[in-house]
């Protein structure tokens, strides 16, 4: 006798064991839209904190067939590319990942003109005002660029008058945010450039570079002045004279704790290469990171002392074009390498001619031990392509 499953009206009970087994939101929305049971189970099960505070981000790679329109989405626990493709160009380089939103960038006579893209949701943009830059903070060539990393503090899509946008710009690395609903960006003085990452952190937003120059702002006064204002920030660290790091990153720690992230990189020599070449190109790229764990006097501001870690403890790492962000390894115990950096291939900027073999550098790098391994494999359809970048997909209940 055959027995027929009613799958659309399965108990409360099941139906959210099912759910547990799903890692990746793209999975936890293809549940909800089964019918409106699941999808009833789906928003009880999202509803749960820990469910919440725990989201993998996706890579965002080029399709299989090199779109120049179109990109796919990656899970790096399923390792499983998606079925569908996000309307989005890949023959251009995007500036940012937040919040489930990215940024793009277009150069014009008067400055850069930033636009917010919200890939899951019909692509809805928001055009930010001109971000103004000198002629000679500006790349001529490449100029996708000039702004270098985008960040929102919060997602538009739920709080459309209430979220504040940062942006590391031009070829000094300096740093604008700007307010929702201002017609003018607000501009930290030029005297503190050299710019690689930001993190909105306690109310404040700290922005590090490649010397250990670390620097705080209040963006809770600003105004919107049409004279260009201009704020000078705290600083925090001004640590010029310690060792150079190509990239340096900023993360709270599922503790609380600000984190800096340093990244060392060795560059390849392409001059006796044909474009064409198929060599392994493994053996180049980040060498290492260093990650320190920051002591702020709280009324001052300043730092007081970095502490190395050898051991990340709880935390996996997750850097590169996007936000630089923590998630718990015990939480993704079956997925996630412990004491480990996820990282893509953000180091664009200064090369004549950008990625002329990848972006290849997407790796896992373990702290402990200082072994590599892959969450993507390099693919041929990569080279002269820009970079991939993790983006969190935005999970909403209208």
């Amino acid at each position: 006798m055959e027995v027929v499953v009613d799958w659309g009206n399965l108990e409360t009970l099941p139906l959210s064991l099912i759910f547990d087994k799903l890692v990746e939101r793209i999975d936890h929305i293809y549940f909800s839209v089964v019918c409106k049971n699941w999808y009833s189970i789906a928003k009880f099960n999202y509803e749960n904190r820990q469910i919440k505070n725990n989201v993998l981000p996706m890579l965002m790679i080029p399709t299989k067939r090199r779109s120049r329109k179109k990109r796919s989405l990656y899970g790096i626990s399923s390792k499983t590319t998606y079925p569908f493709q996000l309307p989005l160009n890949h023959n251009k380089r995007l500036c940012g990942s937040s919040h489930g939103w990215v940024a793009k960038m277009d150069d014009i006579y008067e400055g850069t003109i930033i636009t917010l893209l919200n890939p899951f949701k019909n692509l809805v943009s928001i055009t930010l005002p001109t971000l103004h830059m000198p002629y000679d903070y500006k790349r001529v060539t490449h100029y996708e660029n000039n702004v270098h990393k985008v960040i929102l503090s919060s997602n538009p899509t739920i709080r459309p008058h209430d979220y504040v946008v940062v942006a590391i710009y031009g070829v000094q690395k300096c740093l604008a945010y700007i307010k929702a609903g201002q017609k003018f960006w607000t501009y930290v003085h030029n005297d503190f450039l050299c710019h690689t990452d930001v993190l909105f952190y306690k109310g404040l937003v700290y922005a590090v570079g490649r010397w250990n120059n670390i620097v705080s702002f209040d963006i809770s006064n600003s105004k919107d002045s049409f004279e260009h204002e201009k704020i000078i920030p705290n600083v925090v660290s001004s640590r010029w004279n310690n060792y150079y790091a190509h990239r340096a990153y900023l993360v709270e720690s599922l503790e609380g704790d600000l984190w800096l992230v340093r990244k060392f990189i060795g560059f390849p020599d392409y001059s006796d290469e044909d474009e064409d070449d198929e060599r392994d190109i493994s053996s180049t790229g980040t060498e290492g990171f260093e990650v320190y764990k920051l002591e702020l006097d709280l009324q001052s501001g300043k730092l007081i002392q970095m502490l190395r870690l050898d051991s990340l403890g709880d935390n996996v790492l997750f850097v590169g074009d996007s936000d630089s962000v923590s998630l718990s390894a015990s939480y993704f115990a079956n997925y996630l390498q412990k004491d480990s950096i996820y990282y893509t291939d953000d180091f664009n900027d200064e090369a004549p001619d950008p990625y002329p073999k990848g972006p290849f550098d997407m790796k896992i790098f373990n702290v402990k031990d200082g072994s590599f391994s892959e969450h993507y494999p390099f693919q041929a359809r990569f080279k002269r392509m820009p970079p991939s970048l993790w983006v969190i997909p935005p999970f909403q209940w209208d």
